[in-house]
Order: C-alpha cells, then sequence, then structure tokens
C-alpha cells in the first residue's frame, strides 16, 4: 500500500512529453496532441498544443502490480464516457504511459503484440 502511495504522490504534477512510439514505430512529437499531460489529485487533463484542454478526467493507480497500472476515465473531449486502461513507470522525473488505441484492454507489457495498437508516451516533469 505505501508503495501505491508513493507512485500516487509522485505522478502529481505537470509532465512533458519527451518521446513516443505506436507498435514499436518512433512517432514525431509533432503528432502528438498532448504538450502537457497533468495530474491533480484524482483529476487528469491533456493540454493541446494550442493551450486548450483536449481532454480531462479522473484518474486511479491499481494496485500493486508490475507493470504498474492506470485507469483513466474521461469526462471531457474524445475520451469522455470512456475508460483508458494503461500501465506506467514512474523513476524521479521520468514517467512512461502505455495503452492499447484500439482495444479496450490492458497492456500487458511494454513490449506490443502483433495485432494491437501499443502507444506509449515518455514524459519529463515540467519545472
Amino acid at each position: 500500500m505505501q508503495l501505491r502511495q508513493e507512485c500516487e504522490q509522485a505522478l502529481r504534477g505537470d509532465w512533458v512529453p519527451v518521446a513516443a512510439e505506436v507498435s514499436g514505430q518512433v512517432l514525431p512529437l509533432a503528432d502528438l496532441r498532448v504538450s502537457v499531460l497533468s495530474f491533480e489529485d484524482d483529476r487528469y487533463s491533456i493540454i493541446d498544443h494550442a493551450g486548450q484542454v483536449a481532454d480531462a478526467g479522473r484518474w486511479q493507480l491499481g494496485a500493486e502490480a508490475s507493470p504498474a497500472t492506470l485507469d483513466l476515465e474521461g469526462n471531457e473531449g474524445p475520451n469522455a464516457g470512456r475508460r483508458v486502461l494503461a500501465i506506467v513507470a514512474i523513476d524521479g522525473d521520468r514517467l512512461c504511459l502505455g495503452y492499447d488505441m484500439e482495444r479496450e484492454q490492458r497492456p500487458g507489457s511494454w513490449r506490443h503484440e502483433p495485432d494491437q495498437l501499443l502507444l506509449c508516451i515518455t514524459y519529463l516533469r515540467r519545472r
């Protein structure tokens, strides 16, 4: 339980994408709609390149697991009414977030399966 609380605390703040890939292929950062990913209390928001909220909702870390799990429940933007089942890794000021873009299924690892559209984004904490 303590590990989960530490992870929740570490996740809070603003994160800027520095790398992305889809199913093992590099995705240019300019192709991402996210400019800043923000976690506060139990809310998340994705700010686009124009400074507008593109997506927002609630977030919750799962029970201690490897990889750690994160649920994003959208209530604004394209994910409104949708639950995104993600995996997450936090190491200091570095955050990695991965989720399947097509299936409503949590990835089991950071390696994509042949029929999976796995989006992995690496973020650094914004200072």
